[in-house]
């Protein structure tokens, strides 16, 4: 029965983390804590998920499931993690040519609802001390990406450049 709702879970994680990376991680918590681990487990299992080949959410399904169950449960846990998103994607292609999309709209709503993504994960993984230089990149960062027509990865790898080279400068002058 376990099996079953590992699964199932992960089925629907796949539906709504179409599209993987970072901004799936508040989706996979809300799915799996308090149910299938606990608050620390699941900060570890987000470590081992990003440090290993593949997706979060494939790695993460995998993982839950051979401890929750096994070989099969994982092996079924990561199939059905992919189903949903392999399904759209062959339905997408059979469609292309048939359906006519205004690219302008379809990069927008994509755009907002990624946004929308990375701020759950933002407020998923908080720190319980946050960093006001941090907190500061991550509003910029945010405000670039969703008001300017800079690509969101340029403000983030900005952000950690800046950060890595003043960031200790910085901090230093707060405390001083």
């Amino acid at each position: 029965m376990e099996t079953i709702q590992v699964v199932w879970t992960f089925f629907k994680i796949g539906i709504i983390a179409f599209g993987g990376g970072w901004s799936t991680v508040g989706i996979i918590k809300n799915a799996v804590v308090p149910h299938w681990v606990d608050e620390e487990s699941f900060r570890s299992l987000i470590a081992i998920a990003q440090s290993t080949p593949g997706p979060i959410a494939l790695n993460a399904a995998t993982m839950v499931g051979w401890y929750h169950g096994g070989l099969l449960t994982a092996l079924l846990a990561t199939l059905s993690v992919v189903t949903f998103p392999i399904c759209m994607i062959a339905f997408t292609v059979f469609m292309a040519n048939r359906v006519q999309v205004n690219q302008k709209h379809l990069n927008t709503a994509l755009r907002t609802g990624s946004l929308a993504m990375m701020l759950m994960t933002l407020w998923v993984l908080r720190p319980a001390s946050a960093d006001p230089l941090l907190l500061f990149f991550a509003i910029a960062t945010f405000y670039i990406g969703a008001f300017t027509k800079i690509n969101s990865l340029w403000a983030i790898l900005g952000a950690g450049f800046i950060n890595a080279l003043f960031g200790p400068v910085i901090r230093s002058l707060w405390q001083g």
